[in-house]
């Protein structure tokens, strides 16, 4: 938003040099991005966030200005006068949730010139373009409050005016010459025989106002910010009028602007007033209280603001205040300010008047908690994750960041049915929420693989949503990913088994599935509940998303494994060396694992750790076996172990698995 300094100074006289008037601006919160000098006047460019509709127009930014010099607003307000009914035409309102409001004047006699030199200045250093008198008075009033206004030249008019739907294939040409085919979720404006708008966005070419104009109407309207935004992102069309009007506009500054307008056309364009016609009914919102206090106040900030300031900053800020008792305040809430609803909101407007600077840096008070040494995971979801994190990033995992919204069939036809899919996406790959963190770690894989990185570790918490019974559900899952050699299954089955290991989760298990875009997969449980799965990405996937190495993937439900993990509990380490020994198996492709690992476990009470060194498929290994080698590690707690015995647990060990089903000691 570009605005004037001249154009302030019809509401607030500045004597603050512009460079320090921005710089005042930004660290109250309107950040001017660029300021410029235009003869005798400042243009600054300002960033105007969503929720502030009014640093939408000079008055309000008048306002802020106002609050930050600590002055008030001088607002001349245009003379009230007694208006005639416009008999000749009468304006229809097909649906009043579309257009609750419609105000139109008719004006007679104009002449067409170029606009005054104060007007046509204020105006184009505002960033918009000059064209004539009559558009650049619409401007004007529109810059100054807020409301977009429009002039139709009434004699190309038929009829009546409706506010209505377009009809499917309807033709529209723009005032940008521009030819569009309107549908049925267009809002316009239309007379008994055409389009003569596109409601609250761009008027047709077919009235427009030129230089053999005589008779116009003015047009001020409240319109829906959902039917403006649908309608002209379907007309791939962006307006001044149209950013405003999606913002949501006040209907009492469209009553200001309107009716300065017509008097600015009567006096500068010799223009005779002939009546104004009305449909629907003025939005009426009744005027918003906040109560709080000073003691509220300071407690917040964590700083003690004067009386006498705060009431200065309030009052400035056009906020009506009203004190109710001591140190306790009613608070009149600005029909414009849209934002402001709690006294949390007021609190930031003092604040940020008030300056950041003045409040001191200092760390929150935070009560210890002598009764226990230990965080509460089921209380503390947002510890358990930062712990959690950094547990992963030790096992050797970076951590990414991806997107919540992705593209509706990111995996193909496989997606879900309980995907939650939105409504009007800007764009294909912004089609839907994730209902799985695996498109967006493909992404991430598919992006590092394409730079010659190669054999990645990657992790990612963060939520997926979901459709369900209630409506739509949202939960915590933690994602594993590695590319790469075979091992890397291996790789993250162990890391999920440290992870178990970290959480004090005893009780758990793999179990084999299928799954539409893994092979080799499995299902974690725990206590016969699926918290999750691991798998290798399938070749259809691999192939559709261009992935240069095998991707293994697993994903776990971060609010069931805070609810199994157990307290952590230490015990003494042995402080007698450990000793490995190796085995070289060939295992069947229809034999689990974990056979072989309950077969070792069973077999020695000295077995500290059980590790898989190698893998390998192919020439002296049989047909749709593996072989593997095991590193088995025997510790005792109470000696160091000898050579003779370590081989006689081990021999028990290698007796026990040749007996085994599908599997040969190598």
């Amino acid at each position: 938003m570009r605005f004037s300094l001249n154009f302030i100074q019809e509401f607030l006289e500045v004597n603050l040099k512009p460079a320090e008037l921005a710089n005042k601006l930004t660290m109250a919160g309107m950040e001017v991005e660029s300021l410029q000098r235009l003869g005798n006047d400042w243009v600054f460019d300002i960033e105007v966030t969503t929720n502030r509709y009014d640093w939408l127009s000079i008055v309000g930014i008048a306002q802020e200005i106002g609050a930050v010099l600590g002055k008030n607003l001088k607002v001349k307000h245009p003379a009230k006068l007694k208006e005639a009914l416009l008999k000749e035409r009468s304006v229809i309102i097909e649906n009043i949730q579309d257009c609750p409001y419609y105000i139109g004047r008719s004006i007679k006699g104009i002449k067409v010139s170029r606009a005054n030199q104060q007007i046509r200045e204020l105006v184009l250093n505002c960033g918009l373009t000059s064209v004539n008198n009559i558009v650049d008075i619409t401007n004007y009033c529109m810059l100054k409050w807020g409301n977009p206004l429009h002039a139709f030249d009434e004699d190309k008019l038929e009829g009546n005016i409706y506010i209505r739907r377009a009809k499917k294939g309807e033709p529209f040409v723009g005032i940008d010459g521009k030819e569009r085919v309107l549908d049925k979720i267009n809002l316009v404006v239309a007379d008994q025989k055409k389009v003569v708008a596109l409601a609250g966005v761009i008027g047709a070419k077919n009235s427009e106002v030129d230089e053999s104009t005589k008779n116009i109407f003015l047009e001020g309207a409240i319109f829906s910010p959902i039917a403006v935004r649908r309608s002209r992102r379907a007309a791939g069309v962006d307006t001044e009028s149209s950013y405003r009007f999606e913002r949501r506009v006040s209907a009492d500054y469209l009553e200001l602007a309107s009716s300065e307008a017509a008097q600015l056309i009567e006096n500068l364009a010799k223009g005779r007033f002939q009546g104004v016609c009305r449909a629907g009914r003025k939005p009426h919102f009744s005027q918003k209280k906040v109560s709080l206090s000073l003691s509220g106040l300071e407690n917040y900030l964590g700083c003690s603001v004067p009386a006498a300031k705060f009431k200065s900053i309030i009052t400035s800020l056009g906020f009506g205040l009203k004190q109710s008792s001591k140190n306790k305040y009613l608070l009149s809430v600005p029909v414009q300010r849209f934002d402001i609803d709690k006294d949390v909101d007021i609190y930031e407007e003092v604040s940020r008047i008030y300056g950041y600077d003045k409040i001191s840096a200092k760390l929150p008070f935070l009560r210890k908690n002598f009764d226990s040494r230990v965080v509460d995971r089921s209380k503390s979801a947002y510890h358990f994750n930062k712990e959690l994190a950094i547990q992963i990033a030790l096992l050797g995992f970076k951590e990414v960041i991806t997107y919540s919204i992705e593209d509706k069939d990111a995996l193909g036809a496989n997606e879900p049915e309980n995907k939650i899919e939105v409504i009007n996406p800007l764009r294909k790959q912004e089609s839907s929420l994730r209902s799985s963190l695996l498109p967006g770690m493909i992404k991430a894989v598919g992006h590092n693989l394409n730079r010659s990185q190669s054999n990645l570790y990657f992790f990612e918490i963060a939520h997926i949503y979901l459709k369900d019974k209630k409506g739509f559900s949202e939960f915590p899952v933690l994602a594993l990913a590695a590319s790469g050699k075979p091992r890397g299954f291996f790789y993250l089955k162990g890391a999920v088994e440290n992870i178990f290991k970290f959480t004090n989760i005893q009780e758990f298990e793999f179990k084999k599935t299928k799954s539409s875009y893994f092979s080799d997969a499995l299902t974690i449980v725990i206590k016969g509940k699926v918290i999750g799965f691991i798998g290798k990405v399938n070749e259809n996937i691999k192939k559709n998303c261009d992935l240069k190495e095998d991707l293994f993937f697993a994903q776990l439900n971060i609010e069931q494994l805070i609810a199994s993990a157990n307290q952590k509990k230490y015990r003494q380490f042995s402080s007698y060396p450990a000793v490995s020994r190796d085995i070289s198996i060939a295992l069947a492709k229809d034999v689990d694992f974990k056979e072989v690992e309950d077969t070792i476990k069973a077999k020695s009470n000295y077995l500290a750790d059980l590790c898989i060194v190698d893998i390998y498929k192919g020439k002296d290994v049989p047909p749709e076996t593996t072989a593997f080698t095991l590193r088995i590690f025997y510790q005792s707690p109470n000696k160091t172990l000898t050579s003779q015995e370590v081989d006689e647990f081990h021999n028990q060990i290698r007796q026990a698995l040749s007996s085994q089903r599908g599997l040969q000691l190598r």
